[in-house]
């Protein structure tokens, strides 16, 4: 949304009617404004609770949104009901508090006894709450379950797409292996509106190339009907499923019905949207005739889930269609100091973020974060954006390029350096601290984050903290059935199962409960075997006598797990995935109780998921690890929507990753295109260069905007560091600094 089309955007400006795109860049409280817009539109009698939809794009900020609108709605009705004067800085109380306006306290109150019929959900959510309503009439089965990861059933229905085609005849040294045909088709599957090249007739293309994209095309049918078959949806079902229902024969009663309900729609985290959900949020309420209001909040900077299906090309469309579509910016920035952000305006000045479209927004401070600063032990403030350079002569050069540094010996430069900063600022740094901003106070392990882009450098990041006695917790998504502590958990179950086999008992002595190096189980006694199986006995014999949850207490302490698994580097992580994994085996036990083979079917199988990524119904995603003092070190996606006092990026420096799938917005069409070729020369060397560099484009631009994301995570100090490494020019913190 080009800065000269938007205008700040002010509460107290008339409510839209129509389409209103708010482009809320880091820190600007979008959260907060889009509360502030339901409470008006309730306040104000343009929607009653029933006829709010509020929708995000995770389980996660689908509860925050819940709770902090609902928190306003209370709020402004108990400010209302006192007839006190709106406290000094509240823009929305300011507004609603108009003398005898008894009318507006009476929607708010209605609304806070109502609030529950607010739909405030995912897109996920929302689509599988409509089909569910129009039941047989959509084409979708109401029983059938979401699948949150299909990557098993692609992984084989590509195996036996190739098994077939070789049966068929095709020569099996022309078939692609099988990776290559796995990644091509979950990049394809539940994306109808994703272009394939080369096409069939396609002048100049490989056979190969050719035969790729029909085993895709034939993956991705095959796919989808053995998700009919098993009963199954994953999320792009549902969403393509709905698009066809409302824009398909027979969709006009369908959207007319949601109209009437939903007289205003809020979408937040607009940037992540593709094709599919625009065009339901489109065909229901965008357009002069609808008489609903909609309003969109994002920020196409922070469109980072390109990988996931996201395309920022649909969100630009969708704020620029037209001139009835007002335009507005958030400009006040509530998270970092008035140093940061000035940091930031001049490293990003002038910058784009992978389309002319999308360029640096300058921000202002909020007016308490004027003038507040880390300090050091000397009390003199700290540099806001700190850039240190492995330049040492102690870092192992390229012989033929001595500006070059080793991209390996500069990691571990780099890591050490990192843990040298930490423990500087843990023993010297001070904090802002109290209502007054005068206050200070010193920095602790939690306050600091280290952000990196792949989870593998977390563990060698960790150690290298560890090895300055600095705690550390490795921050992971995904899920607890998915984790180390998961694998241990089910050693420990195989050998309760066969206490008498000698090799499950040297796989559980390898495990956290018995904690023997590999050295020491290669040479076990036939004492010490004998002392394990007894014990496994034991508790084995336990577990059908008594509840999961007693069972495992006594494997806990009897086996000394605890002190040892606390005591080793990410314990903490490693500990409440234990603890996180009993619970599921517990609430799955008839009574509480249970045997092997049902618990390790429990670990095998995920539960059920409901609605999302982060997902109602789902037990399974990771807990935070602890509450206990240690540096929180996560990748960068994971950081989106997070703010902490002092960030660390040691990993930005780093090139991009080779061999990136050729994906791109054609710009004849206009769709998004996967060239299955990998940018080979058809038809011409020159339209392979052309659809070469459109792929670069689009994965530069994905990785600018990473670092917009990464670099504005910090309230108080963000350190930086680079290398000159081979292809480090080509990354996106090269761009912005040289």
């Amino acid at each position: 949304m080009p800065t000269d089309d938007a205008i700040r955007f002010d509460l107290a400006d008339p409510l839209p009617v129509g389409k209103l795109a708010i482009q809320a860049s880091a820190g600007t409280g979008k959260t907060y404004t889009l509360a502030d817009l339901a409470t008006r539109f309730i306040a104000e009698g343009r929607a009653s609770a029933s006829e709010l939809l509020i929708v995000t794009f995770t389980r996660a900020a689908t509860d925050e949104l819940r709770s902090r609108v609902r928190d306003r709605v209370v709020g402004a009705a108990e400010h209302l009901a006192s007839g006190h004067p709106a406290p000094d800085g509240d823009a929305l109380l300011t507004l609603l508090s108009e003398p005898d306006d008894r009318d507006r306290l009476a929607r708010l109150q209605r609304a806070v006894s109502e609030f529950d019929a607010a739909t405030v959900t995912t897109i996920h959510g929302f689509a599988k709450q409509v089909l569910g309503a129009l039941g047989v009439s959509a084409g979708s089965d109401p029983d059938a379950r979401l699948d949150a990861d299909s990557s098993a059933l692609i992984r084989d229905t590509c195996a036996d797409v190739l098994i077939a085609a070789a049966v068929d005849g095709e020569p099996t040294d022309a078939l692609p292996g099988l990776e290559v045909l796995f990644a091509a088709t979950k990049l394809a599957d539940g994306r109808p509106d994703l272009a394939l090249v080369p096409l069939p007739d396609q002048s100049g293309a490989a056979p190969s190339d050719l035969l790729l994209r029909r085993l895709v095309e034939r993956g991705v049918a095959l796919v989808s009907r053995r998700r009919r078959q098993s009963g199954t949806l994953s999320f792009d079902d549902v969403l393509n499923q709905l698009r066809d229902a409302l824009c398909g024969p027979g969709g006009e009663s369908a959207v007319a019905s949601l109209r009437s309900r939903f007289t205003v729609a809020l979408i937040d985290e607009f940037q992540d949207t593709d094709p599919v959900q625009w065009e339901i949020f489109s065909t229901l309420f965008d357009g002069p005739d609808t008489g609903t209001s909609l309003v969109l909040v994002g920020d196409p900077k922070q469109a980072i889930y390109a990988f996931r299906g996201a395309d920022v090309h649909t969100y630009l469309r969708a704020v620029q269609d037209g001139p009835s579509t007002s335009r507005r910016s958030l400009v006040t920035n509530w998270r970092s100091d008035d140093s940061v952000l000035t940091s930031l305006n001049v490293l990003f000045d002038g910058a784009t973020f992978g389309s002319p479209d999308i360029p640096f927004v300058p921000v202002v401070e909020a007016e308490g974060n004027r003038g507040r600063y880390l300090q050091g032990g000397d009390g003199r403030p700290l540099p806001a954006l700190s850039l240190r350079l492995a330049v040492g002569h102690d870092i192992v050069r390229h012989k033929n390029n001595d500006h070059l540094v080793i991209a390996t010996a500069a990691t571990r430069s780099i890591y050490a350096d990192l843990a040298t900063e930490v423990a500087r600022l843990l023993d010297e740094g001070f904090l802002p601290d109290g209502a007054d901003g005068d206050g200070h106070r010193p920095v602790r392990p939690p306050d600091i984050a280290v952000l990196v882009g792949r989870h593998t450098d977390a563990a060698d990041i960790q150690a290298a903290l560890a090895e300055r006695g600095i705690p550390a917790v490795v921050t992971r998504g995904g899920s607890v059935l998915e984790s180390p502590a998961a694998d241990h958990l089910r050693w420990l179950l195989h050998a309760f199962a066969r206490p008498a086999d000698p090799h499950r008992v040297r796989m559980y002595a390898l495990s956290w409960f018995a904690g023997r190096p590999a050295t020491e189980v290669a040479t076990l006694s036939e004492a010490d075997m004998e002392d394990m199986q007894e014990q496994l006995r034991q508790w084995s014999e336990m577990l059908g006598t008594h509840s999961v949850a007693d069972t495992f207490a006594r494997v806990w302490s009897e086996s000394g797990l605890v002190p040892r698994v606390l005591g080793a580097a990410d314990g903490d992580r490693n500990m409440t995935d234990l603890d996180h994994l009993v619970e599921l085996l517990a609430g799955v036990s008839t009574g509480g109780r249970s045997g092997v083979a049902a618990l390790l079917s429990v670990l095998d199988t995920e539960p059920q998921r409901e609605d999302d990524t982060e997902v109602d119904g789902d037990v399974s995603p990771r807990r935070s690890a602890s509450e206990a003092a240690s540096v929180q070190i996560m990748t960068v996606w994971a950081a989106k929507g997070l703010e902490f006092p002092v960030v660390c990026l040691p990993t930005l420096w780093r090139p991009p990753r080779e061999n990136e799938p050729v994906v791109y917005v054609d710009p004849d069409s206009g769709r998004r295109t996967f060239d299955l070729s990998g940018g080979a020369a058809w038809p011409d060397e020159d339209g392979a260069l052309a659809r070469r560099r459109l792929a670069a484009d689009e994965a530069a631009g994905e990785r600018l905007r990473l670092l917009y994301v990464a670099m504005t995570r910090a309230q108080h100090q963000t350190v930086v560091w680079w290398a000159q490494a081979g292809r480090s020019a080509e990354s996106a913190l090269a761009h912005v600094l040289f």
